[in-house]
């Protein structure tokens, strides 16, 4: 059985064509570190205890093959949320055991642990698949009436 890297299984089902293609795909490859990392990502109510803005300053790992290294690393994440073992370490700390982890794992599980610190889901991939294919209960996004509907430019009229 082939071992695909997170990035490898996100990338691939937010880049299928069909609904039950992307259900069939994360039923196949799914994994707790997988279920962590979608969980991280796609529900806002999961605060980081780092900054998450921006990518932290890491060197991306030379070694080829090191993408088993995510599956590992993942069980870390507790020391980044807030209310959990990290609270307990200083910033500089946390900070630095989440650029180490970044910069042991491959280069492209490192770009989709900055998406899942960032909270950016893959375009192509929305939270009901996800909770359909992995039993999850992510939050689904639905857009608000407001967002919905264009901004209009221009100033507010006077008399209205």
């Amino acid at each position: 059985m082939t071992t695909y890297s997170l990035s490898e299984i996100v990338t691939k089902a937010s880049t299928l064509p069909t609904r039950e293609e992307k259900i069939e795909w994360l039923r196949k490859t799914q994994s707790d570190a997988l279920r962590t990392i979608l969980m991280l990502m796609y529900d806002k109510r999961y605060e980081w205890n780092i900054p998450n803005t921006s990518a932290p300053p890491y060197t991306p790992s030379p070694h080829v093959e090191s993408h088993g290294m995510m599956y590992r690393q993942t069980r870390k994440l507790r020391y980044f949320i807030k209310g959990y073992d990290g609270d307990r370490l200083t910033q500089y700390r946390r900070e630095f055991l989440f650029i180490e982890m970044l910069e042991s794992i491959d280069k492209d599980d490192a770009k989709l642990m900055i998406e899942v610190l960032m909270q950016n889901p893959p375009a192509g991939l929305p939270a009901d698949v996800i909770n359909e294919a992995l039993g999850l209960q992510l939050p689904e996004t639905k857009p608000t009436e407001e967002s919905a509907q264009p901004k209009k430019r221009g100033r507010k009229p006077k008399n209205g």
